[in-house]
């Protein structure tokens, strides 16, 4: 499979936008991050991804760091652990770690540091049995490591209490190994800051694609491989700053921006009655409005990037993708020049019939702010990079997005296109079966992308690069002025064109609830709304428990809280850890402020997910393999807006959903198989094993054998990853005709 592909069209500029986000984890009351994520990603994938284009000079991307992910980072990680680093000796001395930070990073450093014959029944907890555990982690990742896998069934045999001392330590020890780039396991690598990171001589990679160990592992190796953590985690920021695109200098191959600060879904913060256009039919909570506070959300975050990296974000990634014409206004106030969002948002803006592949320039609802550009991602290409590719070998899918990019080629004289795909940067790759990590893909697509940029039939180009035109890549500018205007931006985000995954749920409802209760208490407290451009005062001071009393409430707003909330999220693990997360944001509030001396109301805020629908199974973590055996999965599609003649059809990837032959199996509407009889909302139950990656799309009252009329375009799918829950069953709701 070569490099060489047949000229389609003029120069196509491709737009990739990687999302890197990590919610924050922090007990506020301990100080301590409840989950490892932030450090298993930090040294899987925020180093390589960026790191990897050092191969490949003629390729530009654009990366977002959210505010939370790297406060998280440099807090908790690098501050706390710096001072006790050896980097000489790859060791960390330990005795002196604990007696300043023991449980103020996450467990799982305490436990690597900590001797394995003095573990506790709290520490065989987190190493084992905790939502978040030493074996939360895909089924593909495990796969790769056979001794990892072996005390994974040898665990489960015997129980904590049944390993031994030295499986227990080695456990940990997979823990972190388990989750180092394949870079990282197979040679040595110099890091941006100098350092050198080689694990080699504790590791071996057979000829089946499998990893084993080179040595008994000891508690030596448990110690060592945080030190070798953090030489990781402290490389991320350095990286992104010497990859940095300048540009005024046009220099570097990599856009930085940014999300708000604490990843809320901003125009639901702004008002959340925006809910109400894209979500007619749901019902919704009291009206949530508060500017003040979506403005701090952008602010705080464009202060902490400009600490970060030294300058300000020209680009800014609201948090999901989502928007509404009311929040323009507001990123325009604080210098953003750019933002993006979903191609199912553009196509319900005015005007209608505008094309993805252009960018388009937005003015806020009053007309005088500077305009800035938006643009919209292929959810097609962007969604085969997240779910279809992980089934593919490397090479294979790097030429079908070859294929599908040069598709958008424009002729000869037309204007410019600007193809935009945006998606996660660090849950895709731990499902590639095929491919580890997704190194084949990622490499065979920047070498595919670099021969096409030296016959100008594919440039890459960050939307800053576009906008103001880079000279030394034969980029020409495109000013916002020059582009056609949006009239109306719809509201919704990147998940079905609206706000449901966050709002219109009885949970969810009521989470909103809570969180206006509480905002309300503040704004009566007395206690006077920080500038986000101050410094933060000084510590146990009434100010700045104030402050701590806003920051609170700012984490509170954050979307990762909504997103478990209701029946179309649900965690591997259960929902509680979030749960609890929100409640505990929401009562330091009213902790922070009393200690401030503002006036509060006494409130208690129950948990809103209860006990029996959230217990977690004791063994899995946020990505393992569940251990049920079977998945009710529940198939909801409203057919309101359409003559339905007959039934609607399901057709997919598997026997139960007709081995995707179309009007062969139906759905309900006449009150079995889980459906509420006559609602025009067609019902299915179906059984299917955890894990399983679902694709399918309905179908009409066709006959058997014919996708007409079918609710989609033929080369769009629908998908769903069917996920353990503690009820044992996982809703889909769809509506026919809309992705």
């Amino acid at each position: 499979m070569g490099d060489d592909y047949p000229k389609t069209g003029a120069t196509l500029y491709l737009n990739i936008i990687w999302h890197q986000h990590q919610p924050l984890y922090l007990d506020p009351g301990s100080d301590q991050l409840q989950g490892p994520w932030v450090r298993t990603h930090g040294t899987k994938d925020y180093y390589d991804m960026v790191s990897i284009l050092e191969k490949y000079p003629t390729i530009h991307f654009t990366v977002n760091l959210t505010s939370s992910l790297l406060h998280q980072l440099e807090e908790y990680y690098l501050k706390r652990l710096k001072p006790f680093v050896d980097l000489k000796r790859n060791h960390v001395d330990a005795k002196r770690y604990f007696a300043k930070y023991r449980g103020k990073t996450d467990p799982w450093i305490d436990l690597a540091l900590k001797h394995t014959k003095d573990f506790d029944a709290r520490d065989l907890q987190f190493l084992l049995t905790n939502v978040w555990n030493a074996f939360g982690i895909s089924d593909v990742i495990m796969n790769r490591f056979p001794e990892y896998k072996a005390l994974q069934e040898r665990f489960k045999a015997v129980d904590a209490w049944g390993l031994s001392e030295q499986e227990r330590r080695e456990i940990k020890f997979w823990f972190y190994m388990a989750y180092f780039d394949p870079d990282f396991l197979e040679g040595g690598v110099k890091l941006a800051t100098g350092a050198t990171i080689d694990l080699t001589d504790l590791i071996t990679k057979q000829g089946d694609g499998t990893y084993r160990l080179k040595k008994t592992v000891a508690e030596d190796d448990c110690n060592r491989i945080v030190a070798e953590t953090y030489k990781v985690l402290a490389a991320i920021i350095p990286l992104h700053k010497k990859m940095m695109y300048q540009p005024s200098l046009h220099t570097g191959q990599v856009e930085i921006i940014t999300t708000p600060y604490y990843h809320p879904i901003l125009p639901l913060v702004y008002d959340s009655d925006l809910g109400r256009l894209c979500q007619p039919n749901d019902p919704m909570p009291p009206r949530f409005f508060f500017p003040k506070d979506a403005e701090a959300q952008v602010a705080k975050a464009v202060v902490y990037y400009e600490d970060t990296f030294g300058v300000s974000p020209t680009g800014m990634w609201p948090a999901e993708g989502s928007v509404a014409h009311d929040i323009v206004a507001v990123f325009a106030k604080h210098g953003i020049t750019w933002t993006a969002t979903d191609e199912k948002i553009l196509s319900r803006s005015k005007p209608q019939g505008c094309s993805k592949y252009y960018p388009y320039s937005l003015r806020g609802t009053n007309g005088t702010d500077n305009p800035m550009a938006i643009v919209f991602r292929d959810t097609d290409l962007s969604d085969k990079i997240g779910f279809v590719y992980q089934n593919l070998e490397g090479e294979v899918a790097a030429d079908d997005f070859i294929r599908h990019v040069l598709s958008y080629a424009p002729r000869e004289g037309e204007p410019d296109r600007l193809l935009t795909v945006i998606l996660d940067g660090e849950n895709a790759w731990e499902w590639y079966r095929l491919d580890n990590d997704g190194k084949t893909f990622q490499n065979a697509l920047y070498r595919k992308l670099a021969k096409l940029h030296e016959s100008g039939q594919v440039v890459t180009s960050t939307v800053t690069e576009y906008l103001q035109g880079n000279p030394h890549r034969g980029i020409p500018a495109h000013p916002i002025e020059s582009m056609r205007n949006l009239e109306w931006l719809w509201p919704g985000s990147w998940i079905n064109a609206n706000y449901d995954t966050w709002i219109g749920d009885d949970e969810e409802n009521r989470a909103w609830e809570y969180l206006l209760t509480a905002r309300k208490d503040l704004e009566n407290s007395g206690l006077k709304q920080p500038d986000p451009h101050a410094p933060e005062p000084k510590k146990n001071t009434k100010a700045w428990y104030a402050y701590r009393a806003w920051e609170s409430m700012y984490a509170a707003e954050g979307s990762d809280w909504f997103w478990w909330y209701g029946t179309d999220q649900t965690a591997p693990a259960g929902d509680k850890p979030f749960d609890l997360a929100y409640i505990t944001h929401l009562n330091n509030i009213y902790k922070f402020a009393r200690l401030a001396k503002g006036t509060m109301p006494d409130r208690n805020f129950l948990p809103i997910v209860h006990d029996d629908m959230a217990e977690p199974n004791p063994v899995q973590g946020t990505m393992a393999q569940s251990k049920q055996d079977t998945v009710t999965v529940v198939f909801q599609v409203d057919a309101r807006e359409v003559y339905v003649r007959k039934a609607i059809y399901i057709a997919g990837n598997h026997e139960a959903l007709g081995e995707w032959t179309p009007n062969k199996v139906r759905l309900f509407d006449d009150g079995s198989h889980g459906d509420q009889k006559g609602d025009g909302i067609w019902t299915l139950e179906l059984e299917f094993p955890p894990g399983l990656e679902l694709e399918y799309k309905y179908t009409n009252s066709g006959p058997e054998g014919n996708w007409n009329p079918g609710d989609e375009l033929p080369m769009r799918n629908r998908r769903v990853h069917v996920m353990e829950t503690p009820g044992g069953k996982q809703i889909i709701r769809d509506i026919f005709g809309v992705m």
